[in-house]
């Protein structure tokens, strides 16, 4: 005959939850824990942690009882993985516990949390398996290029480098003190964060589509358009072309004091003027006007012909030819 009588498991140090072990779990007094999606097939009860930060419904009322094992000793982090608790799950007296979307298949109940941070309108991809990288634990790394999905996150102090960036991707972080770069062109990105002190940084190239910050202290930075990428003909550039004699010359410059592209009605970061001039020059100095745009027209980084992700950087070329 078996022995079904409760389990008491003793760690020392971070615990890994893979779906080994019998549920209902109780895991009592951890550092912080990180549950990723998918992690919990039962419900789950959060009692008296101090923070919660979560983007799950949070039921009130949930009780996990006949607890099958139970997980205590000096324990660090805890991280539940994909399909790593096959039933219910109880957490006692933690400090920081992290519940992203789609985590918990059955009810999430939140009681005696000092902070609860909670966002439930959240819309990201609900398969890990489909992130073109997703580290998990204590400062991991990675880098991808061209990304296809994006990236999603778990855990703590993590480096992600994400370039060449032509798709619109989704950037899910959770935990805490994460560093997030992104470069690319002509795409937007969905930002959302679940945690504190994370950094997120956009290239000046893409957009951010959507952006959902649950938790304090993080970071967003999203770097402005370059206004030179969108200047063709510099003013001296074209004096210097037009030599000696009467020419007529266009050129760019930056607009000042202008927030909307008066050209297309967008918010910019970067707005140009497109001025032409006929004069008769010397040597490239206009000695005689004849005529000059009193009312030059306007353009932007999402209207202007000249805008940057019509063509490919340096590196880029080099890239395609090998």
């Amino acid at each position: 005959m078996s022995d079904s009588s409760p389990q008491s498991t003793t760690y020392s140090g971070d615990v890994t939850f893979t779906g080994s072990l019998e549920p209902p779990i109780e895991m009592t007094d951890p550092d912080d824990v990180f549950i990723q999606m998918h992690g919990v097939s039962g419900d789950l009860a959060v009692n008296n942690a101090e923070n919660v930060f979560t983007h799950s419904s949070n039921e009130n009322e949930v009780a996990v009882t006949d607890v099958e094992t139970t997980v205590r000793g000096e324990l660090e982090d805890g991280y539940v993985q994909d399909d790593g608790i096959a039933g219910d799950l109880r957490l006692t007296d933690g400090e920081d516990v992290f519940i992203p979307v789609h985590a918990v298949s059955g009810a999430l109940g939140i009681g005696g949390a000092e902070n609860i941070y909670s966002e439930t309108d959240v819309d990201v991809p609900s398969d890990p398996s489909v992130y073109d990288a997703s580290p998990t634990g204590w400062r991991q790394s990675a880098t991808v290029s061209d990304p296809d999905t994006g990236v999603y996150v778990t855990g703590a102090r993590h480096t992600v480098e994400v370039d060449r960036t032509t798709n619109d991707i989704d950037i899910y972080v959770v935990g805490y003190g994460h560093e997030i770069t992104i470069e690319g062109r002509a795409a937007a990105v969905n930002v959302c964060i679940l945690g504190y002190e994370n950094t997120i940084r956009i290239g000046s190239r893409l957009s951010v589509e959507n952006r959902t910050e649950t938790g304090f202290d993080n970071k967003v930075i999203d770097e402005p358009y370059p206004v030179e990428d969108l200047i063709e003909t510099t003013k001296q550039a074209a004096y210097d072309d037009a030599g000696f004699g009467r020419h007529k010359t266009t050129y760019q410059m930056p607009a000042s004091d202008e927030e909307w592209c008066p050209n297309c009605g967008a918010a910019a970061d970067a707005i140009v003027e497109r001025h032409h001039v006929d004069a008769w020059f010397f040597f490239g100095y206009p000695i005689k006007v004849y005529g000059k745009s009193m009312n030059p027209a306007m353009e932007c980084e999402h209207c202007s012909m000249n805008a940057v992700q019509n063509t490919l950087t340096e590196q880029e070329r080099k890239n395609v030819l090998g």
